[in-house]
């Protein structure tokens, strides 16, 4: 109790020197008279009345039964309270200590500083503070009002009170358009050249097959239809959806956004079909206008095609062009008229950039089509600027089931009135967990056009003339020459791959997408609980040091348990064993969990273990680069020995670039306003302060000194990159040989693996192309068949690695390359070697380009 006085008399001091009040000075004794209690307290007796954290038994990695240690845990901080509540020294009611931890702040992607600088500070500071901090609100739970009527009746009075918006038609508008009238006269020439007819009843003809092409393309979305919708998911979507969360700061700068007045475009990433409607849901219940959503026309099914249509939806070919290597010109320029035309009348618009759902759980690269026809409304003057909000949703459990028969080769089964009434009926009996929807920072599409209009310019010797590029974009699309169109693509493109880049950085990270991770990539054989709490410990505080939407919280041991329900016994099972002693005698059971490593269960695992990919892809990229540049020493024994290992940095960067351009159709690796080569620089300099890999210090001959000396005398900026590309190849890197770093190394490698080896099979069966060609479908097929051979002998290990989206990019790849041409014929894409890769050597040099990175240490 001596520490008690002193702390007295020290109080007494303070107050003396700095007048405290006298209720002042009582708050602050007894707010610490309480801490120092609760410490002595916690020292004496929780240390002496708590049970030993250690086993009886020294199993190795059973010594501690997971659940049981996190529960005493939780038993232990609230004997804690319960002491510090019964205090002695009750002096007033107080709040609980102030945790350590810094309170986390609620998530928001900012947009890019270095192409929209402005955008980056305007919008943001509208909102609050205070609102920043707020956590996610489940959008499905009504607060009852005060009135009688609202308490009984509060979906109903809720709705009731949205406000209301009018969502106006614009067919004749787009009808009456001078563009779209010169199309249809040259539609009416092509008719009456055709079907010899006379050129006015071709011209009929031709106006009434835009009319119907307008007709069944438009949105006719009803305020009424929208407000019996948002009811109606009041009351379904809480019979299988646990919560949908959204930020009420994303929410407030949304509306901030909306009062600007400038047309808002929504670019989700596509994961489901619930994706447009709880964009939509969030846009009515928070008195936003609902913005028109770009659907296929494979949607257009009888009821539901009527319903999607009054929900805001226009639908558009999947397949734009009727006759293949030829434009459907009068379709696309309905298309692009009826966007503008819908811009200009101030309706606001949502696309998927993907252009469908991801089928493997990453991002799919963009397709920049109808965000091109946005691009032009700008740039021709029918917008004075647009607002675009990337937008990133994630589900615990897929609401759509699975893509497995479409990733083991089978066509896709076409949506119908009976399959659709079959999917809603089975999704409200089932139990698919949290919802998150994350809406990226607005920026201005004027600003980012003009900075890679800047771009372009600096790169082209012979610029265009100012202006040139924005008078004749709109026509170009049609009749426009290459250059212009080649320029606008690659502006378009930039624009696309940025806004899926930054949709793919905030995704929500699900607990069921790390539990996955962790299971195919660290625990294939299985694990104890207490081993898969510590490993999901660790990346969870991973993830929330990089800053990511870490859409879960509490214990982890609860969290685990609720994602591996989510999941299911189908894809990870549970099974609990007994400890037996020297004896035979039972002593502990522990919990044994096993992901489903058997066709076709691991293929629909891994979908949500790729959510993981992006956050981890470009170690995971310099880790299988080292790999594949060391494989002979890093199994030297005399190289292990002597501890020695090292590696030229400008060797692991040429390495981990050609791995990139590998992999160029799976990621999107770094920002389009980035090099990738400084990313892999700067990802090797982070792997260095890990300890994986360490810098070895430069040492320099007498000469090299003196001629290092003498070059400074000279004032030549010409050299200075030659000089910074002779320092990076003197930089040095020693490997680390200790088991943690080893254990981390192999954990980074495995992450890619199953995607190589679909690669390195892709790259084999180029062999069957010499002097023969193959449609797309049947070399697909001869792929898959490949890879289930090398599965079924144990060449491969990776059942995910039987996946047909890889084998596509890969065959994107390959045209890329130059390696492979593509033909049509009779609808069907064919593909043979080009004639400097017509030879099995040409063949094989691929394949050992690509198979060089399937090497790991002491398995291949």
């Amino acid at each position: 109790m001596d520490g008690l006085v002193e702390i007295f008399l020290f109080c007494g001091v303070l107050c003396y020197f700095f007048n405290f009040r006298p209720n002042n000075m009582v708050d602050v004794l007894s707010t610490r008279l309480q801490e120092v209690y609760a410490k002595w307290e916690t020292r004496t007796d929780i240390t002496r009345n708590a049970k030993p954290t250690t086993t009886r038994f020294s199993l190795d990695g059973l010594r501690r039964a997971g659940e049981q240690f996190q529960r005493r845990k939780i038993h232990e901080k609230e004997q804690s309270r319960k002491i510090r509540q019964s205090s002695l020294f009750k002096i007033k009611e107080t709040e609980p200590m102030t945790p350590t931890m810094k309170q986390k702040t609620s998530f928001l992607r900012y947009c890019c500083y270095t192409c929209t600088p402005t955008s980056r500070d305007s919008l943001v500071s509208a909102v609050t503070k205070q609102q920043r901090q707020q956590f996610g609100l489940n959008i499905l739970v009504v607060k009852s009002g005060s009135t009688f009527f609202s308490k009984v009746f509060n979906y109903v009075s809720q709705v009731s009170n949205f406000k209301r918006f009018d969502y106006p038609m614009v067919t004749q508008t787009v009808l009456n358009n001078e563009k779209l009238k010169e199309v249809i006269n040259l539609s009416a020439c092509e008719i009456a050249n055709n079907e010899n007819c006379n050129e006015k009843k071709a011209l009929a003809k031709a106006k009434i097959k835009a009319k119907n092409i307008l007709l069944q393309m438009e949105s006719r979305c009803s305020d009424i239809l929208l407000k019996i919708v948002a009811w109606l998911l009041y009351k379904l979507l809480p019979s299988f959806i646990q919560s949908a969360i959204v930020l009420p700061s994303q929410v407030e700068l949304l509306k901030k956004t909306n009062d600007t007045g400038l047309p808002l475009v929504f670019l989700p990433l596509h994961r489901s079909h619930l994706d447009y409607i709880m964009i939509s849901f969030i846009m009515v219940v928070n008195n936003m206008r609902n913005p028109l959503i770009a659907a296929g026309d494979n949607l257009r099914i009888p009821f539901f095609g009527w319903l999607l249509r009054g929900l805001g939806a226009f639908f558009i070919k999947r397949r734009m062009d009727a006759v293949i290597g030829r434009k459907d010109i009068l379709y696309r320029t309905i298309l692009q008229t009826y966007i503008m035309e819908s811009l200009r009348a101030g309706h606001n618009m949502e696309l998927f950039v993907e252009g469908g759902r991801t089928r493997t759980g990453k991002p799919c690269m963009p397709k920049g089509g109808i965000l091109s026809v946005i691009i032009d409304a700008y740039m021709e003057g029918t917008i004075e600027d647009a607002l675009l909000i990337p937008v990133a949703m994630n589900y615990e459990r897929l609401v759509d089931g699975n893509f497995v028969r479409e990733q083991l080769g089978q066509p896709k089964k076409m949506e119908t009135f009976a399959s659709t009434i079959k999917a809603m009926w089975s999704t409200l009996r089932g139990h698919y967990g949290i919802v998150k929807i994350d809406f990226c920072q607005p920026f201005s599409l004027r600003e980012m056009v003009k900075t890679f209009q800047a771009q372009q310019n600096k790169a082209i010797i012979k610029p265009l003339s100012e202006g040139s590029l924005k008078s004749s974009i709109s026509s170009t699309s049609i009749y426009g020459t290459d250059i212009v169109v080649e320029e606008h693509r690659q502006l378009v493109d930039r624009i696309a791959r940025h806004i899926v880049y930054d949709s793919s950085k905030s995704t929500p990270i699900m607990s069921t997408n790390v539990v996955a991770f962790l299971l195919l990539s660290r625990f294939r054989d299985g694990c104890t609980l207490d081993k898969l709490i510590k490993a999901f410990d660790l990346i969870r505080q991973e993830l929330e040091r990089s800053n990511k939407d870490v859409a879960f919280c509490g214990e982890s041991i609860d969290i685990i348990k609720h994602a591996l329900d989510i999941l299911g016994p189908d894809l990870v099972t549970r099974q609990r064993q007994e400890i037996t002693d020297v004896d035979g005698q039972s002593v502990e059971s522990i919990i044994a969990i096993r992901p489903m490593l058997t066709l076709p269960n691991v293929i629909e695992l891994s979908y949500y273990s790729n959510t993981m990919l992006v956050h981890y892809v470009m170690d995971s990229i310099i880790i299988t680069a080292l790999y594949a540049e060391l494989q002979s020493e890093i199994n030297d024994p005399v190289a292990i020995a002597e501890n020695n290992i090292t590696i030229y940095q400008h060797s692991l960067i040429e390495r981990a670039l050609k791995l990139c351009d590998i992999l160029r159709y799976e990621f999107i690796f770094c920002r389009p306003c980035q090099e990738l080569r400084d990313v892999v620089v700067e990802t090797i300099q982070n792997l260095s302060y890990t300890g994986i890999i360490t810098q070895k210090e430069e040492t320099y001959l007498e000469e090299e000194l003196w001629s290092k000396r003498y070059a400074k005398s000279f004032d030549d900026s010409s050299d200075e990159e030659y000089y910074r590309e002779q320092k990076v190849q003197k930089v040095q890197y020693k490997l680390s040989l200790m088991p943690e770093h080893s254990t981390r190394m192999e954990f980074l490698h495995t992450i890619l693996r199953p995607l190589i080896d679909t690669y390195i099979c892709s790259a084999f069966n180029l062999r069957k192309l010499v002097g023969h060609s193959l449609c797309e479908r049947d070399f697909i097929q001869e792929v898959l068949s490949e890879i289930k051979t090398n599965l079924d002998t144990g060449s491969f290990s990776y059942g995910e690695s039987l996946c047909v989206d890889p084998i596509k990019n890969s065959l994107k790849l390959f045209e890329k390359w130059d390696v492979l041409e593509c033909y049509m014929q009779e609808s069907l894409k064919m593909f043979y070697l080009k004639e400097e890769y017509d030879k099995d050597q040409a063949a094989e040099n691929i394949y050992e380009t690509v198979a060089v990175f399937k090497w790991t240490r002491n398995v291949d």
